[in-house]
């Protein structure tokens, strides 16, 4: 059969919603942990200790980024009851990945001299892609969901048409960053619903404790989604599958139209 006949131009419909592939970015104490926690049968590769008061199941913590390879590799090989995997933190796994290519070339650091101008970034941005496309067998033979998690920093910005600001960013260093957003369906950022009140001169922020979750771009946060979300909703796995759904939903709607 000619590679023309197979050609579609819709996705199969029908069957079980499709898993997801999404990466939360969110400060400290958000509860990224907790959304990945309720998320459907999920299990946890833990690149650091994040889970002590959540009860979930998880892999022994990783101390080497050996170990996060072969937890990925052991959800790809064996029967198990999982339908999502979640990855506790993006930022902790880089440090085990940078202490990986260190050792894999003899290099003290990433600013060793022996590695050449640029050669550690691409070996750490060679062992990402490793990680990720087991994630990804993952995801597509196993039909599991994939949740990164990640932690963000205050960081300048260099706009190419406005003055430099400061922006949230991931921790990881800039390629594995992109190699991240570029990969997942859903890179979404979660925050606190801050209002700011002036009151003369001054201005200060408020916020309530609400959480939501962001899905469109920002001058002070990265976010995109591969289908028509709302811009914001709130931060929870089930308000983000029901989200999500519905937008599978529309999709199919106008399709058929």
């Amino acid at each position: 059969m000619s590679l023309l006949q197979q050609v579609t131009s819709t996705r199969e419909s029908g069957g079980p919603v499709p898993p997801v592939r999404i990466n939360i970015q969110g400060t400290d104490g958000i509860g990224k942990s907790t959304f990945g926690a309720n998320a459907d049968q999920s299990i946890f590769i833990q690149a650091e200790d994040g889970l002590s008061f959540i009860d979930a199941p998880r892999f022994p913590q990783a101390n080497t980024w050996e170990d996060l390879i072969e937890q990925v590799k052991t959800l790809v090989t064996e029967d198990h009851p999982y339908k999502t995997v979640v990855l506790d933190t993006t930022d902790a796994a880089a440090k085990l990945g940078e202490a990986y290519v260190c050792t894999q070339n003899g290099w003290s650091s990433a600013a060793d001299p022996k590695a050449g101008y640029g050669a550690f970034y691409v070996a750490e941005e060679n062992a990402w892609v490793h990680l990720l496309n087991g994630l990804n067998v993952a995801h597509s033979s196993k039909n599991m969901n994939i949740i990164l998690l990640s932690h963000v920093a205050s960081k300048a910005y260099k706009d190419p048409e406005l003055e430099p600001y400061d922006r949230w960013e991931m921790r990881c260093n800039k390629k594995v960053n992109a190699l991240i957003k570029d990969w997942v369906d859903f890179n979404l950022f979660a925050n606190y619903e801050t209002t700011l009140i002036k009151d003369g001169q001054k201005a200060r922020g408020v916020s309530y404790g609400n959480r939501s979750l962001f899905t469109k771009f920002a001058a002070a946060y990265d976010a995109k989604s591969r289908i028509d979300l709302p811009q914001k909703i709130e931060f929870s796995w089930q308000s983000f599958m029901d989200s999500y759904t519905a937008a599978l939903s529309a999709n199919k709607n106008e399709e058929a139209a």
